[in-house]
């Protein structure tokens, strides 16, 4: 009978050291519910206890993902700590950057990949307009003269993407730019041969791409580009003879390309790189 009481729940009916109360019996008084509060309570610091003990076991245990073992085996230099922390940075940014399906569903990819380059510091030009659109005063709120909806009558033309930071996950946001002529990823570290690759077979309506100063570029990423048949200039500086020798093969394949190839150290063709005329592509 003690057994089955002590499993059910606790109420004034329950067994009392030295007394016992049948169904008829009254409230309990102050010192038998301070004898029951003082139970449940050492009962609490009991389990309480057990589940501390157990944590801490656990914790001190080899295999345990953050126990002590583990992290002494771990590499705390300064070194070891910004390398991670770079790696993280690299993650967030590819993450940051990555192609949201729900944004281009609400506004159209021309619309949804004008506000994704003005936010990031980049400009934006579309069809039958004169002047790039930027963002020019990033002290107050995001606000740029963009719609903020689907509007069918809005395609760009001309991307200004020039000294930001693009991976792979930023330029799969330029796919569907059917009207797209203009791009500039000039000045980008992070562009690769993937990049170049993709924006091959993404934008076949190209007619004018800067790549200067994009350091991951090698001759086979020039190569992935003769699949764009419209491609009319290409600005790149480089002064790797396989680079080179790559860019006079586009030359040959794609008819009427002219390709701009800069030097390093070569400060003229920099002047005549800039006086090219976005309005004329």
């Amino acid at each position: 009978m003690n057994s089955v009481r002590m499993i059910m729940p606790l109420c004034s009916k329950q067994i009392f050291t030295g007394k016992r109360f049948n169904s008829n019996s009254n409230n309990l008084t102050k010192e038998e519910n301070k004898i029951l509060y003082e139970k449940l309570l050492d009962k609490s610091y009991s389990s309480e206890k057990h589940t501390e003990a157990s944590s801490f076991a656990k914790w001190v245990t080899p295999h345990y993902k953050f126990g002590p073992s583990r992290i002494m085996n771990y590499d705390w230099s300064i070194k070891s700590i910004h390398s991670w922390y770079k790696n993280k940075k690299v993650e967030f940014h590819k993450y940051n950057q990555r192609y949201v399906p729900e944004r281009v569903k609400s506004l159209g990819s021309d619309i949804a990949v004008a506000h994704f380059i003005v936010y990031r510091g980049g400009a934006i030009r579309f069809r039958g307009q004169d002047n790039f659109i930027r963002w020019t005063n990033k002290k107050e709120e995001y606000f740029v003269n963009l719609p903020q909806m689907y509007d069918p009558n809005y395609f760009v033309e001309a991307i200004d993407a020039s000294s930001l930071m693009f991976y792979y996950q930023g330029i799969e946001n330029f796919k569907n730019l059917f009207k797209l002529k203009w791009l500039n990823l000039s000045n980008n570290p992070v562009l690769d041969n993937w990049c170049l690759d993709y924006i091959g077979h993404a934008i076949p309506t190209l007619e004018y791409l800067d790549i200067s100063n994009c350091r991951q570029i090698t001759a086979a990423g020039i190569a992935g580009l003769q699949k764009l048949t419209q491609l009319k200039i290409l600005v790149i500086n480089s002064n790797n003879i396989e680079i080179q020798m790559a860019c006079f093969a586009l030359e040959d394949i794609i008819p009427g390309l002219f390709v701009l190839i800069q030097d390093n150290n070569d400060v003229k063709l920099e002047t005549k790189k800039e006086n090219l005329n976005v309005n004329e592509v």
